[in-house]
């Protein structure tokens, strides 16, 4: 429990300086998002300078008169709170409905994308290392490897173009489609399964060569144990050697990977999202900086830093529970 404790206050610890760091970057550089929306404010003719004051305090929800210490501190009750302002683009919507309406959506195609690709990969993995000297073993190595270093929207712009653009076999972008009403019926669930598929389809394709051609390496690396030597001995058949002794002990390794890529994989779904016009936290990141929204953009930093952070803390208990040993005494 010590450890667990440990760990969970320095993530926590972790994601509080991050957004210490984000909240004066914001308003320290030059030309300062908060100045700038003042002034943009002021331009526009529109409101008085009070007014505009209070339009950018009602935004970032601070006193912008305030000494930067005071802001920064009210914005973190604020956040303790769950206010994390209102966003610009949106007016009107905060930035807290705005993320946990998009992280669903992400969640969804992040977390399917990456179970399949994990088990069709480690799959793969397992097979051409055991048969690491046969030709199928070879062209399939070569075809991951091929896989692994593909861009993730050099796939999706493809397979945008084919199936969607051209042979119209997938819709071309949204969560689902207006003409199905949301809420727990078939028709809404299909039209979700439809949407997400393309996403789910370019992620499992990038990633599925990673997996496997880091599952062949630890398996390469069990088989050359003494235990499996052993086995072959003892005239255990190679199916069960694959599954009971070289499967469970090469796939530790991968279950840290596993656990991080769920994390990094929040934030680095940007461009599927952006190209997919998926709302996911990716889209309304990309949205946020093109547009200059920084309390949405402020508030996707936190939501992906926490991502990441989280994950690390899971795979550490993950990899205590699976090797005692790995815990820090």
């Amino acid at each position: 429990m010590a450890y667990i404790a440990r760990r969970f206050g320095v993530s926590l610890f972790i994601i509080y300086v991050v957004i210490t760091i984000s909240f004066f970057l914001i308003r320290l550089m030059p030309g300062n998002a908060v100045d700038f929306l003042y002034f943009q404010l002021l331009a526009s003719h529109t409101v008085s300078p009070q007014q505009a004051l209070q339009q950018v305090q009602s935004l970032y929800g601070v006193n912008m008169k305030e000494p930067l210490l005071l802001q920064y501190v009210q914005y973190i009750w604020n956040m303790i709170h769950g206010s994390l302002g209102n966003s610009i683009l949106y007016p009107g919507t905060s930035v807290l409905h705005i993320l946990m309406n998009a992280l669903p959506w992400t969640i969804l195609i992040v977390s399917t994308s990456l179970i399949i690709s994990f088990f069709i990969g480690i799959s793969i993995g397992t097979l051409i290392a055991y048969f690491r000297k046969s030709k199928f073993a070879v062209l399939v190595s070569t075809i991951m490897t091929v896989l692994s270093a593909i861009p993730n929207y050099i796939v999706a712009i493809i397979l945008l173009y084919l199936l969607a653009d051209i042979h119209h076999i997938f819709p071309t972008g949204g969560a689902y489609s207006p003409e199905v009403a949301p809420g727990w019926n078939i028709p809404f669930l299909f039209s979700v399964a439809r949407h997400a598929a393309l996403p789910v389809i370019v992620f499992i394709i990038t990633q599925v060569g990673g997996w496997s051609l880091g599952m062949k390496s630890s398996v390469v690396s069990a088989l050359g144990e003494e235990y499996i030597t052993s086995a072959h001995s003892h005239g255990i058949g190679s199916r069960r050697i694959i599954q009971s002794y070289v499967g469970r002990n090469a796939i530790l390794p991968l279950v840290t990977s596993l656990g991080l890529s769920i994390g990094f994989m929040v934030g680095g779904s940007v461009f599927i999202e952006t190209l997919f016009n998926y709302p996911g936290i990716g889209f309304f990141l990309i949205t946020a900086v093109n547009g200059r929204d920084y309390p949405l953009m402020m508030g996707a930093f936190i939501i992906v830093t926490s991502a990441v952070v989280l994950a690390n803390f899971l795979t550490d208990l993950i990899n205590q529970r699976l090797d005692p040993r790995t815990m820090q005494k």
